[in-house]
């Protein structure tokens, strides 16, 4: 026994439905299939009973303003919800019904709840296939799972097919699950359907005995996931019983929905964004020409003209490599390449993987985001799209975008400067026409290696005359490294040059020196320093050091260390520091280098220290050139220590030439 109950419609009108629809009409208060308990809990006009529903019978019945079929065995509760829900609804904008599952199984209702929503609303041809797919993928699967309880697990072989038939029926026979019921409403404006479906079984998750709550995935089949990727957006709740879809109808204003959510101040908060994001160009990857006109719309509100549609992913991934979009909007269902597989290509290519990725998808389901996100997506927005929300996440995936647009430019200025400034560092070095005339003048043979840790470092070093048989060298390393290690570089050298033509004994010019860095540096910044001067015609070196670290001197195949204790520049206001005298002899080779060598950790935490680098050094400083000579020792160096270097490099060799 089936009721149409006229809860929301006059009795006039009850009397034509009836009448068109082969419906006996029967008097409430003289029914007597209502117990009074019952009664007392249903609308004051319940006033049509029918004994069978044929598919006839219920099309005509849909095609009528609000009715809905009422199974009398049905729970009160949701037969009470139903009619509630329904009776806030306006009459003309509300199409709902209650079916027992028999009436679910023997007629088409999702065809013809379509047809009758078609009546309505004039879907397009497209539209209309989608609605009817997820209603009745929505129906099987709530009466099917839902309220009968049963799995796919029987209907993988043809044994298995003819059993699930034999439950199917027996259940359907069944008062247990035969009186269940599923409800089907429907709501709409100008702009959206929205179409709830709700079963009183247990949920999609199919279990022999329901003793926890269902859980929200489906088991099997393809159900759900074929649901929520048929509709604009679909969202489950209580555990599977309860399925809204919702739909954007063809021709909407979008423009008047954005108005609707943000009321009269939409085009005042979007004009502020407009400068900001004139320049920004978007790709939309979507096949859904209606879609692809409404995501176009919404992005000229906040100002975006430079717009690439693509109707698949092949298609859109050449146009990424072409137009190179600050953002693209990917949906995921699309002919040719989905949009995973799109999203694969994009984080594997380092040229496309750092632009940002908004998937539109109307399966909005826990899985889908979890996959979306697993696969590289920055950011995800469910169909049918809200306005207020796309403007959101649009806006601020395309100012990150400007803002690390600007940081690069910011850097690539930065670098460009920072390669202006390591020019001038590297012309304080020594030149090759430098080196080559020493050795000219003075018989001495010079090769060097400078390194930074950074663009540009704290160490450098320098030759210069001071007579015809006297040369001096120098090799300072300020604490620290890059900028500020740099502008010290530069400030020493300038006071250095200065002084170059009075400097007397290595330590009388240490002193000059720091006596002018005591008052430049700022406290806690200071300098090692070695400073000698090799005197051809008597074959002797000289020198004084500050800190750094001692220097080797190779004779006859033996490294002696030279004594450079003293205090580092910039320390004390007047430091002492002591002169050295040692031979150097032709074929003796001096190598001066930073503390890096002697400090930098290999991939173990070990350091050379002075030990293990002279023993690095000691062969290498007997090669025939002293060039061969300081790459074998770097090389050896970077194997131990692999670049980049922790600290500024800097090493110096120098050999007196046998005139022989």
């Amino acid at each position: 026994m089936n009721y149409l109950t006229g809860d929301a419609v006059s009795i006039e009108q009850l009397n034509i439905v009836a009448n068109d629809s082969q419906f006996t009409l029967w008097p409430t208060k003289t029914n007597p299939f209502l117990s009074p308990k019952l009664r007392k809990k249903m609308p004051e006009r319940l006033s049509v009973l029918v004994d069978h529903i044929t598919e006839e019978k219920l099309h005509a019945l849909f095609l009528k303003p609000i009715t809905n079929i009422i199974d009398v065995n049905a729970l009160q509760e949701s037969i009470q919800d139903f009619i509630m829900h329904e009776t806030k609804n306006k009459l003309e904008h509300v199409l709902g019904f209650l079916l027992t599952c028999p009436v679910i199984f023997s007629c088409d209702v999702a065809q013809i709840f379509t047809e009758a929503l078609n009546t309505r609303l004039n879907f397009s041809n497209g539209r209309y296939g989608k609605i009817h797919l997820a209603l009745h993928e929505a129906l099987v699967n709530g009466l099917i799972h839902g309220n009968l309880q049963l799995g796919s697990e029987l209907r993988q072989s043809a044994r298995d097919f003819v059993e699930y038939s034999r439950l199917l029926n027996e259940r359907l026979n069944d008062p247990a699950y035969a009186q269940k019921s599923v409800s089907i409403w429907a709501t709409w404006n100008d702009k959206k359907l929205e179409i709830k479906i709700r079963d009183e079984g247990a949920g999609y998750a199919v279990a022999p005995v329901m003793n926890r709550k269902p859980e929200l995935k489906a088991k099997s089949g393809r159900g759900l996931r074929l649901i929520a990727g048929t509709a604009d957006s679909c969202t489950i709740d209580d555990y599977g019983r309860e399925i809204t879809l919702s739909f954007m109808l063809d021709g909407a204003d979008y423009y008047q929905l954005v108005d609707d959510i943000h009321g009269n101040n939409t085009k005042e908060e979007t004009a502020e964004d407009v400068a900001n994001l004139s320049d920004c160009r978007v790709l939309v990857m979507e096949d859904n020409l209606s879609n692809q006109t409404l995501i176009s719309k919404l992005l000229n509100v906040v100002g975006i003209e430079k717009i690439d549609m693509a109707s698949d992913g092949i298609e859109g991934l050449n146009m990424v490599v072409q137009n190179r979009p600050d953002l693209i909007i990917l949906d995921i269902t699309m002919p040719r390449m989905n949009g995973y597989e799109v999203l694969h290509h994009l984080k594997s290519t380092p040229l496309t993987q750092d632009i940002p990725v908004l998937i539109q998808t109307a399966s909005d389901t826990r899985e889908t985001r979890d996959k979306t996100f697993s696969s590289g997506a920055t950011d995800f927005i469910s169909k049918p799209i809200n306005p207020l929300e796309f403007f959101a996440r649009v806006k601020v995936h395309l100012q990150n975008r400007q803002l690390i647009k600007g940081l690069e430019n910011k850097l690539e200025q930065l670098n460009s400067e920072l390669q202006a400034a390591q020019k001038v560092q590297t012309a304080m070095l020594p030149s090759e026409e430098i080196l080559a005339d020493v050795r000219l003048r003075y018989n001495l043979d010079v090769a060097h290696h400078f390194e930074p840790s950074s663009k540009l470092g704290g160490d450098f070093w320098q030759l210069f005359p001071i007579s015809s048989t006297q040369i001096a060298v120098y090799l300072c390393d300020f604490s620290g490294h890059g900028v500020a290690a740099a502008l010290n570089t530069v400030r020493l050298h300038t006071l250095i040059t200065q002084m170059n033509k009075h400097i007397g004994a290595p330590s009388a010019f240490l002193q000059k020196i720091n006596t002018q860095l005591y008052d430049l540096l700022p406290r806690g910044q200071f300098a090692t320093f070695f400073c000698g001067i090799i005197d051809i015609e008597r074959q002797t070196l000289t020198y004084a050091g500050a800190g750094s670290p001692p220097p080797f001197l190779c004779s006859n195949g033996k490294i002696t260390r030279l004594d450079t204790r003293g205090l580092p520049l910039g320390i004390r206001s007047r430091p002492s520091y002591e002169d050295h005298v040692v031979d150097f002899l032709p074929n003796d080779t001096l190598l001066l280098f930073s503390d890096a060598l002697t400090e930098a950790p290999n991939d173990i935490g070990i350091r050379l220290g002075n030990d293990g680098f002279e023993q690095m050094a000691l062969k290498p400083m007997g090669a025939t050139s002293v060039q061969e000579g300081i790459t074998h020792i770097m090389n050896s160096f970077f194997e131990y220590a692999p670049p980049p270097p922790p600290d500024d490099v800097t090493a110096v060799l120098i050999r007196f030439l046998n005139d022989d």
